[in-house]
């Protein structure tokens, strides 16, 4: 087994390109109380060998079903069609129902019965329900707000990012993981407030996502106005810097990465996870938050380009080619052809 020293030796070797470093500004949930600041980098280089070593740790492997008690419906929106489902082959849109709809975040269950989400009205706190609307149960108290949530890969556990909420009072956001079964809360990063000064500027670490073992989680590391990638273990905390770029994801085969590449998210880069070669521009434009199709062929994304509020688009991996889905926020994927949007007109 390699240590935590030989994993940092072996990350060292490898180095982003130089690249002028540039800060965009702008709301990747409008409905969130605090902006992100994401960052782009001119060229990309994916961190190698030492990122398999980091995803083979204990994992959530739980099978119960989640005991959590039920708690009361939060306020739903006001919209007809705050989020809906849009079927990519027929372009059938499903409203969810109202007493999920109006709120934020919406991640869908491994298996696609449930999905998770942040609450709108007052501190967010992380939600779970059955995509009918049924069985709404409240998985997070945190007084600092959550966000953000996502499934570990057997259902079994949520990861979320723990405020500060509202933003701009020098505090720092935190990963946790709560397992659904017991309800026990774990912190997985422990950041710390830096010494620069940037009260405009979210700091700490924020957009969890589970690798596909279930053993690491991919998240963004703001400091001082820069961002960074990193991996770290669930069970231990210990993390190494991934990826250049910000919002790195890995294909669900852990076979590639796609992140946002470039000055100002200059479109969606993909890299072999292996390292043997530099990633590539799959499609270019001021776009953010890819996420992979289940199956592992298509990315859905935004377009900030589309519309001031986005536009959903997809793109296959193995053409290029892209296609317009519909006008949102968000998007996250229930199966391979089926998308869950939060709609750009959503309070």
């Amino acid at each position: 087994m390699i240590d935590q020293e030989s994993i940092e030796r072996a990350a060292a070797r490898f180095k982003v390109p130089d690249g002028a470093l540039e800060r965009l500004i702008r709301r990747r949930d409008r409905k969130r109380r605090n902006q992100r600041i994401a960052a782009g980098a001119v060229g990309i280089a994916v961190f190698v060998a030492a990122v398999w070593i980091v995803t083979t740790g204990g994992s959530f492997n739980r099978t119960q079903q989640p005991a959590i008690q039920p708690t009361p419906t939060p306020p739903a929106g006001t919209a007809s069609e705050t989020a809906y489902l849009i079927d990519l082959n027929t372009g059938e849109m499903t409203p969810l129902p109202k007493s999920i709809a109006g709120n934020f975040g919406y991640a869908v269950s491994p298996d696609g019965t449930m999905v998770a989400y942040s609450s709108q009205t007052g501190t967010p706190q992380i939600f779970i329900a059955s995509l009918d609307g049924t069985d709404v149960q409240q998985v997070t108290h945190d007084q600092r707000g959550a966000a953000d949530p996502d499934w570990s890969p057997d259902g079994a556990a949520i990861a979320y990012e723990s405020g500060p909420y509202p933003s701009g009072d020098g505090d720092v956001s935190n990963i946790f993981v709560v397992d659904l079964a017991t309800g026990e809360t774990s912190q997985v990063t422990h950041e710390k407030p830096t010494t620069e000064t940037c009260l405009s500027c979210p700091q700490g670490a924020a957009y969890p996502q589970f690798v596909s073992t279930g053993t690491s989680i991919v998240y963004d590391l703001h400091r001082g106005g820069e961002v960074d990638v990193r991996i770290v273990r669930v069970t231990d905390g210990k993390s190494v810097p991934l990826v250049g770029g910000t919002l790195a994801t890995l294909s669900p085969d852990g076979s590639t990465y796609a992140v946002e590449c470039g000055q100002f998210a200059d479109g969606i880069c993909i890299a072999d996870a292996d390292g043997d070669e530099i990633a590539r521009v799959l499609v270019r434009g001021r776009l953010v938050e890819p996420k992979w199709s289940p199956d592992g062929t298509r990315i859905s994304y935004i377009n900030l380009e589309y519309n001031p509020d986005g536009g959903i688009f997809v793109v296959d991996v193995a053409t290029g080619e892209t296609t317009f889905v519909a006008e949102g926020i968000t998007a996250d994927w229930l199966d391979d052809h089926t998308l869950i949007i939060e709609n750009v007109g959503s309070p």
